[in-house]
């Protein structure tokens, strides 16, 4: 909510709580569950006490970032529904980049994972991706979720469970397969322990988001929409292009751009 990407991305300044002051606490169990059971497609939506604390500390603690998130969500959701649609694969799978990167194209992780799928160097350019001195497609968010998506169809031919593909994609398949030899077991929550802290809170945390993003109005939770145009369209550019040539024959400025084209690492094209 403080990085510079988010602050000029939205209207006006970011109080500490935006929105609706007034919501509701200390729901009983029971409500959380019904809600999840409506929402329960393909993935499952498993209702315990770490869902429950993720849920409070999204619809409790950090409602200015989530109402960001939800007006991010209009831009980005379409485009993770149309790669997850084309490879028939759940569309409950677009939650994940909420946990990876906040809907953040820019965000970088502390380990290097960077873009909204929060891609590591080398498995991005094992999915296909380019990263060099111009460019980086970890921050397209067009090329890095067609990526994304294929990575997690692997994943899911590999452990036949939604639940481990999810925590494989999060801390990598080694430490999965890691977590089923010392456990014996062959679910999620029977290796739970075995897997690193991280990815213990991942599922969790991907279960949350499902539910924030579809109960928000129960938690008097507003969508905030970003600068930016909902609906864009794409050209084709075959030689390089500045962004300052842009912003002059276009006269759509060069924040605009950048916004849009989080991909380009320095405005050339």
């Amino acid at each position: 909510a403080n990085s510079w990407y988010i602050r000029n991305l939205f209207y006006g300044d970011l109080p500490q709580s935006a929105g609706i002051q007034e919501f509701p606490r200390n729901l009983p169990d029971s409500v959380y569950i019904n809600r999840l059971q409506e929402i329960q497609q393909v993935v499952p939506m498993s209702y315990n006490s770490a869902v429950k604390d993720v849920i409070k500390f999204y619809t409790e603690k950090r409602r200015s970032q989530v109402e960001m998130m939800l007006g991010l969500s209009a831009y980005y959701f379409p485009v993770f529904e149309e790669a997850l649609d084309r490879y028939n694969m759940p569309l409950e799978l677009k939650y994940l980049p909420i946990i990876e990167s906040a809907l953040n194209p820019k965000a970088i992780s502390r380990a290097g994972a960077n873009g909204l799928w929060q891609f590591m160097f080398g498995t991005a350019r094992h999915m296909g991706l380019e990263i060099s001195s111009f460019i980086d497609e970890r921050r397209d968010p067009v090329k890095s979720t067609d990526a994304a998506v294929k990575y997690l169809w692997q994943l899911y031919q590999t452990y036949n469970d939604w639940y481990l593909a999810i925590a494989a994609y999060n801390c990598g398949p080694g430490n999965v397969d890691r977590a089923i030899r010392r456990s014996g077991k062959q679910s999620y929550w029977e290796i739970y322990y075995h897997l690193p802290r991280e990815t213990r809170n991942y599922v969790p945390a991907f279960v949350a988001a499902a539910y924030v993003m579809n109960f928000y109005r129960e938690h008097n939770l507003m969508p905030r929409l970003p600068d930016i145009s909902l609906q864009t369209d794409t050209i084709v550019v075959r030689d390089y292009l500045h962004f300052n040539q842009l912003e002059k024959i276009l006269g759509i400025d060069k924040e605009q751009l950048r916004s849009l084209n989080p991909m380009y690492r320095r405005d050339v094209i």
